[in-house]
């Protein structure tokens, strides 16, 4: 959503910061839990299942990784990084 010219995040209603970019880093790495979670489960599951398990993490992190550009894209727009448009980490 676009108000005055700034993408706004519409969960919580607030300009997209370096924050939101941020998060969707950290959430991007997800694959490595996940990763490691397979090769942990390896032995119980059989070759189509392991297949079917990797094609999903893929799709997934084709997802994750599209919404990750798009805040970045999103951020660079709202001011880059020159302009804090959000105080709830500030340091009191």
């Amino acid at each position: 959503m676009i108000i005055n010219g700034l993408h706004y995040d519409v969960d919580d209603n607030r300009p997209i910061d370096r924050f939101n970019l941020e998060e969707a880093i950290m959430k991007a790495w997800q694959i490595s839990d996940d990763l490691k979670l397979l090769y942990e489960n390896i032995e119980d599951i059989d070759e189509d299942e392991t297949i079917n398990v990797l094609i999903g993490l893929h799709q997934l992190n084709e997802m994750r990784f599209n919404k990750l550009w798009n805040i970045y894209e999103q951020v660079l727009q709202n001011g880059g990084f020159s302009v804090v448009t959000d105080t709830r980490h500030s340091v009191l």
